[in-house]
């Protein structure tokens, strides 16, 4: 297979298989790590890969396809379209993003539901052990929360923290009004002071849909967000898919200005 490192799948995620497939490629064309021009392995090779048949691998590409992601050569195989963005911005800010204080400072209700709480084998979530600087054998803590304002919902967050970091949250448990990084701060001395946060678009799938009460297909937007303690050592990895109801404003200001 090319050398190309994709994701495997979630076998218990409830969502079919070439969604999932469809997302993960998605994801990487989306960050970047699959470039315009890159030829994606062959059928046969990601079929190996997510361990699936091919039904739901070419059913995935030609999704993809039909969206112009991805475009099939006949007889040269499949390559990426120019779907990434034309530049990436660094924007600086001098706080770590918290649904619950952002909620609250915009003068609304936040709360959650707690979908899952577990701790998880790192070889599960490559993404996520890849980020957190993990091997497979490593264990991590796996939150999925639906994140709501005046009981309305607004993300889907998924977030993975390293086990020996957080020792006792599966058993602590988190409750629909609880602040985890101030949870993270106060019981287990993490306290995270900086983070790097990617936004780009996808589309809801079947998860999101029932989640988040939009259709297959509705537009959401991306956040990946790493976040690192003062030692420069990763401690969470967010996974974000939030309606387009979130507004981001950034104030700009020239560095030569007085």
């Amino acid at each position: 297979m090319p050398e190309i490192s994709l994701p495997r799948l979630m076998i218990h995620d409830a969502e079919p298989l070439y969604a999932q497939i469809m997302h993960i490629l998605e994801s990487e064309i989306r960050l970047g790590r699959l470039r315009a021009g890159d030829r994606l392995p062959t059928q046969q090779e990601l079929a190996e890969h997510f361990q699936v048949s091919l039904a739901p691998v070419k059913q995935a590409l030609r999704e993809l396809e039909e969206r112009g992601i991805v475009s099939t050569r006949q007889g040269r195989g499949t390559f990426v379209m120019d779907a990434t963005p034309l530049s990436e911005e660094l924007i600086d800010t001098n706080r770590i993003p918290c649904f619950t204080s952002e909620t609250a400072m915009a003068g609304h209700r936040p709360s959650s539901i707690v979908l899952l709480i577990e701790e998880i084998e790192a070889r599960e979530v490559p993404r996520a052990a890849q980020e957190l600087e993990l091997g497979p054998e490593a264990k991590l803590v796996h939150i999925e929360r639906v994140r709501l304002a005046d009981g309305k919902p607004l993300s889907l967050q998924n977030t993975y923290l390293p086990s020996a970091k957080v020792g006792g949250l599966v058993r602590r448990g988190l409750g629909p009004d609880d602040a985890l990084q101030r949870i993270l701060e106060e019981e287990f001395g993490v306290r995270l002071v900086a983070g790097r946060q990617v936004i780009t678009a996808t589309t809801a799938n079947q998860h999101d849909a029932r989640q988040l009460g939009v259709r297959v297909g509705s537009p959401l937007l991306l956040a990946e967000r790493t976040c690192y303690l003062a030692t420069a050592e990763p401690v969470e990895y967010v996974i974000d898919r939030r309606v387009p109801e979130f507004a981001y404003v950034v104030r700009l200001r020239r560095a030569d200005a007085k």
